[in-house]
């Protein structure tokens, strides 16, 4: 008959002393607290990784940074994740990426990579040097710095709003375009799962199409 494991104590957690040797406290449902030689006290979680099947080690911090209640509610998700076939050291890492990507992911940052990809595909300079003086001009200085995760549509929208009092409907009609080519660029490198500004366009006026100008035969040779 296996061996029962009594749940912990915060007593008896505080009444652990260090050794010569490292040794474990053992909880239950895989977790232990590993009492170090050097009198730190780390909660680790023994698991089996669900595809391959070999052994794997969590930690879940020290305590009593992490106390006994929040270390058993680490490791019920933990368990829980293995239930639903995730491993939750590789799930760990991808939320503590994904963490950094927001802090890192600006919404410039995107931008300047996406212009590297743009520079790449035979533009001409001075199609590339307006559409990056555009952004530098209008967008930039107001949502430059935001994460592109925290971005919605209505950001996108009031930080153009300007143009539309001034009437400058091609200008936003461009910037539309370009903040779209960035945003689906932050979707096809798998940095977001959707792109918020697709529909920006459909919050402003189309701009007003005039004829173009033309001149008379007869006055081609005073204009020439």
């Amino acid at each position: 008959m296996p061996r029962k494991t009594l749940p912990l104590t915060d007593t008896q957690i505080k009444a652990a002393k260090p050794r010569d040797k490292d040794y474990s406290l053992f909880d239950g449902g895989g977790m232990y607290l590993l009492i170090k030689a050097n009198n730190s006290k780390i909660w680790r979680f023994k698991y089996t990784r669900p595809y391959t099947k070999k052994g794997a080690l969590l930690s879940f911090g020290s305590y009593p940074e992490v106390s006994l209640q929040q270390a058993r509610k680490l490791r019920d998700e933990a368990r829980e994740l293995i239930k639903q076939g995730i491993d939750p050291q590789e799930h760990k890492a991808e939320l503590e990426q994904r963490k950094q990507d927001e802090i890192t992911s600006t919404f410039k940052k995107v931008a300047t990579d996406w212009f590297k990809v743009k520079s790449s595909k035979g533009l001409t300079e001075v199609t590339l040097k307006g559409t990056w003086n555009s952004l530098e001009l209008h967008i930039f200085p107001y949502i430059g710095n935001s994460s592109i995760f925290k971005l919605k549509a209505k950001d996108f929208i009031k930080v153009m709003e300007p143009l539309r009092a001034n009437g400058k409907l091609e200008t936003i009609k461009r910037l539309c375009q370009r903040i779209n080519e960035i945003m689906f660029y932050a979707v096809n490198i798998g940095l977001i799962e959707a792109n918020p500004a697709v529909k920006i366009k459909d919050a402003f006026e189309s701009p007003t199409k005039g004829q173009m100008p033309t001149i008379k035969a007869q006055e081609l040779p005073e204009f020439m």
